[in-house]
């Protein structure tokens, strides 16, 4: 591989996308042309794992390469990250190293004192077409961002974020002049690096989609004649036949916020998957044009694409609705990296191996020769990119430290055989479905006591390669009683070894979600 020309980067991430929802990774309805063809032009990761199945603190892992316990940073933590901690993001580093650095969408990932408020975001790209917190499905009428995109010709998400795009490689006059937002020329004499973060096929994006004569035919038509044809979970359960709830009703009152009420009937949920489909075969139909721009830019043989998710989702399974479960449905997400720069003997492979999200920011950094810096906790995936015959991990630690709206604070190990998942009692009392706020005490709390002396109020144990779909709950089979305690034991190990050595480099942050 040349390490001269430095290569561009374009990180593209979704929101709330299922690992099984492309083309590619077997899905019998959805289509995704140009994604498969990213897989098969570049290297596609089938074992692929978040290590905090929620949007923010995943997001962080994304761009920090850490798991939580390190970043400190989630809905309830009452924080935002430093800019000393920013600072070793791998944007940032790719920035310090000359690259040119752009942003266009969801960012919600609050930085700087005083978090989103500060601007921290605005100030550090240069070149900033996004907003914080959620997009929705039409921008321009999200009191949220509607001021943000009024330049844009289109009125839905997905357009939006793609004239941005191409703007930011092909700048056209009008479109910055009207812009309220930085919209810098970008300098061709350096390397980019260009974040594209889709608030999309989430829920909150999709439950605003409306079928309007103005929206395009994908968003309108597409998959409706195929409804019969759309996969149910094999462990659906509709809400109202739930007799046994999956988790007790003492560790989750199984109340959730509304935007996930569409899992609770087949109705419902069929026409949620719907919605789904449209938005990533749109997000699939951007990707093609992406690459047909930089076609056209002769920009396409030196920029490397990454297309990944923060977290996925439950539908239904076991009657469950949302994420921030440590089960297979929220914590395996799709990946796929493209380097033209790799031998041709690379390209096209679906690599079996355990890939986190905290590996990712050190394969960015990897691939463009920096210097992977000691704050990161993730492995660089480029051995495997180049497939070299590396040792591997066959094992990792997951956390859900978030336990607003009704969810369990949970973390689990999970090995290539079996899945062990604890349970803690709760920091705060549960409250509305809306519920939300935390404070650093607390999360501190959540950081730290469960690997020193807390215990927990409820175990799951699952046999992975007989058991994929996590049906039986053998914590308290009595044969299996020496993996679990080893699986006890290994799971403080494994927590202990993610943790700062000093306190997360976090600032105090007055959370408004």
């Amino acid at each position: 591989m040349k390490k001269n020309p430095k290569p561009n980067i374009i990180y593209i991430l979704g929101d709330d996308h299922r690992a099984e929802s492309l083309g590619c990774a077997g899905h019998p309805v959805v289509k995704t042309p140009n994604i498969d063809r990213l897989a098969q032009d570049g290297v596609q990761f089938d074992n692929f794992f978040c290590t905090s199945p929620l949007c923010t603190p995943s997001r962080a892992c994304h761009y920090l390469g850490q798991w939580e316990r390190m970043h400190g940073i989630n809905f309830n933590s009452g924080s935002s990250a430093a800019e000393t901690a920013w600072d070793n993001s791998f944007p940032m580093l790719l920035k310090k190293n000359g690259y040119y650095l752009g942003w266009v969408g969801k960012n919600h990932v609050p930085a700087g004192n005083g978090g989103y408020e500060s601007g921290y975001f605005e100030q550090v790209f240069d070149y900033w077409y996004g907003n914080h917190n959620h997009t929705g499905f039409y921008p321009k009428e999200n009191p949220a961002t509607r001021g943000i995109y009024s330049n844009s010709g289109y009125d839905t998400q997905v357009e939006i974020f793609e004239e941005g795009v191409m703007n930011f490689l092909q700048p056209r006059k009008n479109f910055i002049q009207n812009c309220s937002r930085k919209l810098a020329l970008r300098d061709e004499s350096k390397p980019f690096c260009l974040c594209v973060t889709f608030n999309l096929p989430h829920a909150y994006s999709t439950y605003s989609m409306e079928l309007r004569p103005s929206d395009d035919e994908i968003y309108k038509s597409m998959y409706r004649d195929k409804t019969k044809e759309i996969p149910f979970p094999k462990t659906y359960i509709p809400y109202a036949q739930i007799e046994n709830p999956r988790i007790p009703g003492s560790v989750y009152n199984g109340i959730q916020i509304p935007s996930y009420d569409y899992v609770r009937d087949r109705r419902t949920l069929r026409e949620w998957r719907i919605r789904e489909y449209q938005v990533i075969t749109g997000m699939d139909r951007f990707l093609g044009r992406l690459r047909e721009k930089l076609d056209s830019l002769k920009l396409a043989d030196n920029t490397i694409i990454v297309f990944s998710t923060d977290h996925g989702i439950h539908h239904g399974e076991h009657g469950l609705g949302g994420k921030n479960f440590l089960y297979e449905e929220d914590l395996r997400i799709p990946c796929v990296i493209y380097d033209p720069r790799l031998p041709a003997r690379c390209c096209g492979k679906t690599k079996k191996e355990s890939a986190l999200v905290p590996d990712l920011a050190p394969t960015m950094l990897d691939l463009a020769g920096i210097s992977i810096p000691l704050s990161m906790q993730g492995k660089s995936l480029l051995p495997l990119l180049k497939d070299e015959q590396v040792s591997w991990r066959n094992e990792f630690f997951a956390e859900a430290l978030f336990d607003g709206q009704n969810y369990p604070r949970s973390e689990c190990v999970r090995t290539e055989e079996w899945k062990y998942i604890r349970y803690f009692k709760r920091t705060e009392n549960p409250g509305a479905r809306g519920h939300f706020r935390g404070t650093l005490d607390n999360y501190r709390d959540c950081l730290f006591n469960s690997l020193h002396d807390e215990q927990p109020v409820f175990e799951e144990l699952y046999h992975l390669k007989e058991d994929p779909l996590e049906e039986t709950n053998r914590s308290g089979a009595a044969e299996y009683s020496s993996i679990l305690n080893n699986l006890r034991e290994k799971i403080i190990t494994m927590g202990k070894n993610i943790l700062p050595a000093d306190e997360p480099q976090t600032l105090p942050y007055k959370n408004r979600y």
